[in-house]
């Protein structure tokens, strides 16, 4: 009974830790270091650096004029701003589609079926701008999120920014009232580790780097998680922008979100794991800190979870009281709402506040898939659109 008590408590302190806790002392800590979010000033128009915005695509004849057509409308330098795009093995219109707009702004590069990541690689030897950017073709950027991100390069210790990633569309005013609350919390971490100066993370839907803290990339690993550890390894800055907004559509596809976040959790787990010496409070002590109780607790949440859920069930099944109740009661709601919306939403209605119970629990169930794959080393190499 003692060991089932244990277990119930050190999981379920650990799940208020990795989904509460760890943004209270952030929060702490940057009060008690009077660290402001200051943002910096932004160059003159002779400062503004040369640009090259890096879009990897595969078969996104859909969105592609769309999407250059918001690169090209963005309040930058002309003169200092190219786009390169980067077609892994896309068999439809999308080649056609760059061509015709005949711009001399946007190269197009061509590679038969390398890989997301490969192909960006190697679409990065024909990149020598002093800044550079990644993104996605499903993104539309704030017309002034490429000043917004670039301005912070005017510190030499800086080596990346990442932007503000919004669900919805620019079009529409409530763009967060879109958002769940998990990537609220997200968005609020990123900016505390950010004034903390132990941010290690970023978007790959938008981000910039400086050229020359890029570091070749393993084919399996995806760039939103290798290359803010890189930028760190080498003594620099990662920087977070909420100021520098850009948008995308919200999945509602259940299917397409759950292989979409197992895929996430798969390559970051790998690309974490590869630069272990970060995870070492010995050497790196603050990002360290981070990187556990932002990524590998939350990563492993299902499992204190479970080990939270069975522990208190058993303490039930042995003696029904009111304080193993109270430890019971919040993951049979958590299990019991995450059903029912399950359940409501195939007929098409939406029981009120089940909503984030379900997200929670599909979150989780992606986390334990995508930790259990790399674990039993799976590799994704194949560029895939969801």
């Amino acid at each position: 009974m003692i060991v089932l008590w244990g277990i119930a408590i050190a999981a379920t302190l650990a799940l208020c830790w990795i989904y509460g806790g760890y943004g209270v002392f952030l929060q702490l800590l940057c009060t008690l270091s009077r660290q402001r979010n200051s943002q910096p000033d932004a160059p003159s128009e002779e400062e503004w650096p040369d640009v090259t915005i890096l879009l990897t695509v595969h078969n996104e004849a859909r969105v592609i004029q769309q999407r250059l057509s918001n690169l090209l409308a963005l309040e930058y330098p002309a003169d200092r701003l190219q786009i390169v795009v980067a077609s892994d093995g896309s068999s439809d219109a999308t080649c056609s589609l760059v061509r015709a707009l005949n711009e001399p702004r946007i190269r197009l590069l061509e590679y038969a079926g390398l890989g997301k990541t490969a192909a960006q690689n190697a679409a990065m030897q024909h990149i020598s701008s002093e800044i550079m950017a990644f993104t996605d073709a499903d993104i539309l950027f704030n017309p002034l999120w490429l000043k917004q991100v670039v301005r912070h390069f005017r510190d030499p210790e800086v080596g990346a920014v990442d932007g503000r990633l919004c669900y919805g569309s620019p079009a529409v005013a409530q763009v967060q009232a879109s958002q769940g609350r998990y990537w609220l919390y997200e968005m609020k971490l990123r900016r505390l580790e950010s004034r903390l100066g132990i941010l290690a993370v970023l978007s790959g839907a938008g981000f910039a780097l400086r050229r020359s803290a890029f570091v070749p990339m393993d084919p399996a690993i995806g760039e939103d998680c290798i290359v803010p550890l890189d930028v760190v390894s080498q003594g620099l800055l990662v920087v977070h922008d909420p100021e520098a907004v850009h948008f995308d559509e919200f999945e509602t596809d259940t299917g397409v979100t759950l292989r979409r976040r197992v895929r996430m959790t798969l390559r970051n787990w790998q690309g974490t794991w590869q630069r272990s010496r970060l995870l070492n409070p010995l050497r790196h002590p603050g990002y360290a800190f981070a990187l556990w109780s932002h990524k590998i607790l939350r990563w492993l949440s299902p499992v204190f979870l479970l080990a939270a859920t069975a522990s208190a069930a058993g303490l039930l099944l042995l003696q029904v009281t009111v304080p193993r109740l109270l430890l019971a009661g919040p993951y049979a709601a958590l299990f019991l709402a995450a059903a029912f919306h399950l359940l409501f939403e195939r007929r098409r209605r939406l029981l009120p506040g089940t909503g984030a119970a379900y997200s929670f629990v599909l979150a989780n169930t992606a986390f334990i898939i995508g930790v259990a794959k790399a674990l039993a080393g799976w590799q994704i190499r194949a560029y895939r659109n969801t």
